[in-house]
């Protein structure tokens, strides 16, 4: 009789051995409190089966993974961290120090992280007033590759593709595929006209085309993204604190400049055309940013001799621009109203703000304390910081040139792009799908890998 308890004892820690190992992480996570069960025999047979669970060799990969994911967690509330005066200790210190050939990628990760704890606006807060600060003039605002400007053209990108392509892309079919311009011109410079054009036709073609873009532009303010209205109102209140005569020429000044010109410049390129326009119709919408962009700069041409015979059309749209300027950007939408469409945060943005944080880590350091706002803000954010850079260890470095996948470039950001561009979130599809768990990912294998599961059956 002893001898077939000992037998049935032995099959059944077997047996609990074979189950935890199949799945070690939510088998222990039920059957933990067995360890500490009042009952030493329950005890003592628990502590068997974990020990033939460690003797088959199991891997406690995932359970690394879960205080891995939790210290990027923290490192990302760290960088989204505000002081009591609404200052941004880290992410300050973090642009002051990264090299401007990395501002590109710090925008990226700055507006995702920020947009996810629907501090975006707090972000755009010090950014603008930075670049508000240290601006010689009104008209220097924005003008370079600042990483204000970058962060800015992020935002406008990102959250402002459907608006564009609902804007333009009917305006631009308009021009390249109806029978009344198929054979226009709208070359106004004298020295570039065919001997069989006719100047003052082309200016009448060019005005003519340039007015239905402006007047479908100011009468497109109710379509004007929430996220995009945000930007705009940050922008205007900020540059107000400093010049506060003409702070929504700025607005103006900087949608043009940073979103709309170089979308109807270059619609295939922005991705609302499929082909690039013919060489006659570009040349037109070179031509008409120009116009546009002088009605939002509120100045007359004076340098380009043949653009002069447009500034009464630019000075009569001076106040029509300037009331679309202040619809956009005088209210600012609560943030639970506003769609955060960047709510999730790919890996590969934690992962370029660890390797922006580890490789700045000195000079974030000695900004934080030559920095004239280092009394109310303390050495705390920056040893915390230091602390969790210290448990994660240096950033890994895989070249993408190793991987197959690197023909296909398949970036996290163009992922983002596209996910927002189309508001996948938003569709019930996405939603219902999401909802069924049919595929997803967790852990990883033996050698590293991220497994995938797909389950057909649902």
């Amino acid at each position: 009789m002893s001898r077939r308890l000992a037998s049935l004892r032995h099959c059944t820690v077997l047996a609990m051995s074979n189950l935890l190992n199949a799945n070690v992480d939510s088998g222990l996570m039920h059957s933990i409190g067995l360890g500490y069960h009042k009952d030493l025999q329950t005890r003592a047979t628990f502590m068997e089966v974990l020990t033939k669970i460690l003797q088959q060799g199991t891997e406690f990969d995932t359970l690394a993974e879960t205080v891995l994911a939790d210290r990027f967690e923290r490192l990302v509330e760290l960088v989204t961290m505000m002081g009591d005066q609404g200052e941004l200790p880290i992410a300050m210190a973090l642009a002051n120090v990264v090299p401007c050939s990395q501002w590109d990628e710090l925008a990226r990760v700055l507006v995702t992280l920020f947009d996810s704890r629907h501090l975006l606006y707090q972000l755009l807060w010090n950014m603008f007033s930075k670049e508000v600060e240290l601006a010689d003039s009104m008209q220097t605002l924005f003008r370079g590759n600042s990483l204000a400007s970058k962060i800015m053209t992020f935002c406008f990108k990102v959250y402002g593709a459907t608006y564009l392509q609902k804007l333009l892309e009917p305006l631009l079919r308009t021009v390249i595929t109806s029978p009344e311009w198929q054979h226009v011109s709208f070359e106004v410079d004298p020295t570039r006209l065919e001997p069989t054009e006719s100047l003052e036709e082309n200016q009448r073609s060019l005005l003519q085309m340039t007015d239905k873009f402006f007047q479908a532009i100011i009468n497109s303010s109710s379509e004007f993204p929430p996220q995009l209205r945000s930007v705009c109102h940050c922008l205007y209140q900020v540059v107000s604190q400093r010049f506060p005569q003409n702070s929504i020429g700025a607005v103006g000044s900087a949608m043009f400049l940073r979103f709309i010109n170089p979308a109807i410049v270059s619609p295939y390129e922005a991705g609302i055309l499929d082909k690039k326009p013919p060489p006659r119709i570009e040349r037109g919408l070179k031509l008409m940013s120009k116009i546009l962009q002088s009605i939002a700069n509120h100045v007359l041409f004076t340098k380009e001799e043949h653009m002069r015979p447009f500034n009464d059309f630019v000075k009569s749209n001076f106040d029509a621009a300037r009331r679309f300027f202040l619809d956009i950007a005088s209210d600012c939408p609560a943030s639970d109203t506003v769609n955060h469409s960047l709510s999730f945060i790919s890996d590969g943005n934690v992962l370029a703000l660890h390797r922006l944080l580890w490789n700045n880590q000195e000079k974030i350091g000695q900004y934080l304390s030559s920095n004239r706002d280092h009394k109310a803000v303390g050495r705390r954010p920056f040893d915390k910081m230091a602390t969790l850079l210290a448990y994660l260890g240096p950033p890994e470095h895989k070249p993408v040139a190793d991987t197959h996948w690197s023909s296909l470039n398949l970036t996290s950001s163009k992922f983002e792009e596209f996910m927002t561009r189309h508001q996948v979130h938003e569709k019930e599809e996405f939603k219902a799908l999401k909802t069924l768990n049919i595929f997803y990912q967790a852990g990883t294998s033996k050698v590293g890998n991220p497994v995938f599961y797909y389950i057909a059956r649902r």
